[in-house]
C-alpha cells in the first residue's frame, strides 16, 4: 500500500487533479443510475473502503518517531505554501484522501435521513480529528489542525455528489409525473 500511495503522490499535480475530477464524475453518474438498495449497498461498501484507506494511509504501517510534532495554528499551511509550494500538494492530498468518504457515506446512511450530508461531514471531521490524535499520541506523524480542515473539506466536496443525486432524483420524478399525466 505504501508504494501505491507514493506512486500516486509523486504524479504531476495536473494529472492528480484530472483523476480526482474523473473519480467524482464517475461516482456521481454511477449513483444517479443506481436506485434503492443497490445505491445504498454501493455507498456502504464505498464508506467502509474509504475508512480502511484513510487508516492505512495515515496510521497503519507508519513508524513511531522519537519526537511528536504538533501544529494547532489553523491555515498555517497556506502561509508556508507561499514559500514552499509543496504544501499545496500536501493540502490537496489531505483533501483528496477524504473525498471518497464524502462521496460514499451520505449514500450509506438511511434514505429517510434528512441530515445525512451533515452527519457525513461531522463523521469525516471526527475521523480526521481521531487520526490526528492517534498520530500525536503514538508519534506516527505530524498532528496538524490544517490536516483536519483539509480532510473535512474533502468530505464536504464529496458530499455534493449526494446533493446532485437528490436533485437528479427530483428531476426524474417530476418528469415521470408529468409524462403520466
Amino acid at each position: 500500500m505504501g508504494r501505491l500511495s507514493h506512486d500516486f503522490y509523486v504524479q504531476p499535480m495536473n494529472k492528480v487533479y484530472n483523476e480526482a475530477i474523473a473519480m467524482y464524475l464517475i461516482w456521481t453518474v454511477l449513483m444517479i443510475l443506481l436506485r434503492g438498495r443497490a445505491r445504498k449497498a454501493v455507498g456502504i461498501i464505498g464508506a467502509v473502503l474509504s475508512v480502511v484507506l484513510v487508516v492505512s494511509f495515515t496510521i497503519h504501517g507508519r513508524n513511531s518517531k522519537a519526537e511528536t510534532n504538533i501544529s494547532l495554528a489553523p491555515f498555517i499551511s497556506f502561509v508556508k505554501a507561499k514559500t514552499q509550494p509543496e504544501f499545496y500538494r500536501s493540502m490537496f492530498m489531505n483533501m483528496l484522501l477524504f473525498l471518497p468518504l464524502g462521496l460514499s457515506l451520505p449514500f450509506a446512511l438511511s434514505k429517510t435521513e434528512k441530515h445525512c450530508v451533515l452527519i457525513s461531514i461531522a463523521s469525516g471531521f471526527l475521523l480526521s480529528a481521531g487520526v490526528e490524535v492517534v498520530q500525536y499520541f503514538f508519534s506516527l506523524g505530524c498532528c496538524e489542525t490544517d490536516d483536519v480542515i483539509m480532510n473535512t473539506l474533502g468530505v464536504i466536496i464529496g458530499s455534493t455528489s449526494f446533493l446532485l443525486c437528490v436533485m437528479a432524483d427530483m428531476l426524474f420524478e417530476a418528469v415521470n409525473t408529468k409524462i403520466k399525466k
